[in-house]
């Protein structure tokens, strides 16, 4: 043996290194199963969702394609009406007021998808998109308008005489 291998100290198997490998696999055994559990998880409301609670409203598969339809129209003439009214909306608050009118319909989803099997494959993957895409709307367009009335709010005070001062 070299005079250098006999000066290290022998780390083998002493009570710190399996203390030091018990707690490593412990929380490597953690984290591996916190991982699966995520994913089977994700699976599972990905691939099988929960059928919903009440009925299917649709008898037929263009009766589920304009149920889904009107329901992203209503969303957004909800959210449009409030904001219509002159009542400053958070993102948050439009975001529900949108999500009230759609969730309930759009629970039926998959059964419409399944109903109408291949024969409205664009359609429904169109409405999918429009659904997405007002729901970002509604949002960036409260966040937008609430900022603008704010704005104008501040000008009108801060350029203008008060409403009774003006002169004839």
């Amino acid at each position: 043996m070299s005079e250098v291998e006999s000066s290290r100290p022998n780390r083998g198997a002493g009570p710190r290194q399996w203390g030091r490998r018990i707690a490593f696999g412990a929380y490597l055994g953690t984290a591996i199963a916190i991982a699966i559990a995520c994913a089977v998880q994700i699976t599972q409301q990905t691939f099988f969702p929960d059928p919903p609670r009440e009925p299917l409203p649709f008898a037929s598969c263009e009766g589920g394609i304009r149920g889904l339809y009107g329901a992203i129209e209503r969303g957004r003439n909800a959210a449009d009406q409030r904001t219509r009214e002159g009542l400053d909306l958070q993102p948050e608050a439009a975001l529900f007021l949108y999500r009230q009118q759609v969730t309930p319909v759009w629970e039926h989803h998959h059964a419409v998808v399944q109903m109408c099997g291949s024969r409205h494959r664009r359609l429904l993957d169109a409405l999918d998109r429009l659904r997405y895409s007002e729901e970002h709307v509604v949002r960036h367009q409260a966040a937008e308008l609430t900022a603008l009335r704010r704005r104008v709010r501040h000008l009108v005070a801060s350029s203008l005489p008060p409403s009774g001062a003006e002169a004839p």
